[in-house]
């Protein structure tokens, strides 16, 4: 008797230290995935049928508010929940201040709105910001601030086991569009805006500021790993003054949905 009992009370010791582990080893993407699936179509977000299956939203949202993913049992898992984080609250932001043609229009939406994660109440930035802590700059193929310019969301959730391969993935398909990552115009290289906000990100040796900005020679190791073999010949070829692109902060929906911008379907943004 005395030694089944030291076994229970052991057993019921290792339970409880190894609980919080288990608990916060992971995160059921399944609501975000069904939702992302429904929802997103040809790298836009039909932000009115989001709106009508939002129980989905919530029920991914709600298992974000409490868990600890510094806990995770790896850094993919905790980069998958970073971004699926980020992007379920950009949503979220965005069907809750509707009608808006741009998260612009949001006051705050950045840097004041907080929203309940990890335990914290945390604004986008900051959720953002305990991504890059990661120390891996394909987060940012992966967050995406509902804008135009912003790389394609995907229709699916990341997920621990494959987020770097969808991360690679998300770097192609943004790198080689011409009007979001990468192009060149004769003897400029236009490149992304986020290559300018997050150059330290990018190129941490570098030591950027508003008096030294990146250059093509700094942006070019970072990008031609991505790029089309006809336009990684190009940015190799002659030397290139890099430029950024304007920033196309219109909403990144469907414009034949239920307009989110407060107009009929077909209303242009």
């Amino acid at each position: 008797m005395q030694r089944g009992f030291v076994s229970i009370v052991l057993l019921g010791i290792l339970g409880l230290v190894a609980s919080p582990a288990s608990a916060a080893d992971q995160i059921d993407v399944a609501p975000l995935d069904q939702l992302l699936h429904a929802t997103v179509h040809e790298d836009q977000v039909d932000y009115h049928a989001v709106a009508q299956q939002r129980q989905q939203l919530d029920a991914y949202l709600n298992q974000a508010k409490d868990l600890r993913p510094e806990l995770f049992p790896t850094a993919q898992a905790q980069m998958a929940f970073w971004i699926n984080t980020y992007n379920a609250t950009v949503i979220k932001a965005v069907i809750d201040h509707a009608p808006v043609r741009s998260v612009k229009e949001i006051s705050g939406f950045f840097d004041k709105l907080r929203y309940p994660v990890a335990g914290q109440q945390l604004t986008l930035n900051e959720i953002e910001a305990r991504g890059r802590a990661l120390g891996d700059s394909r987060i940012h193929y992966g967050i995406v601030c509902a804008s135009s310019s912003c790389p394609p969301i995907r229709a699916e959730a990341y997920q621990p086991d494959r987020v770097i391969q969808q991360l690679e993935d998300q770097a192609r398909r943004f790198l080689n569009n011409p009007s979001q990552g990468v192009r060149v115009d004769g003897t400029t290289l236009w490149a992304s805006k986020i290559f300018d906000w997050y150059a330290a990100d990018f190129m941490p040796s570098g030591r950027f500021g508003v008096l030294h900005r990146p250059q093509t020679a700094d942006v070019a190791p970072v990008i031609l790993p991505y790029l089309e073999p006809a336009l990684a010949q190009q940015v190799q070829a002659q030397p290139l003054k890099l430029k950024f692109m304007a920033y196309d902060w219109t909403l990144n929906h469907i414009r034949d949905s239920h307009s989110f911008s407060g107009g009929p379907p077909g209303t242009p943004p």
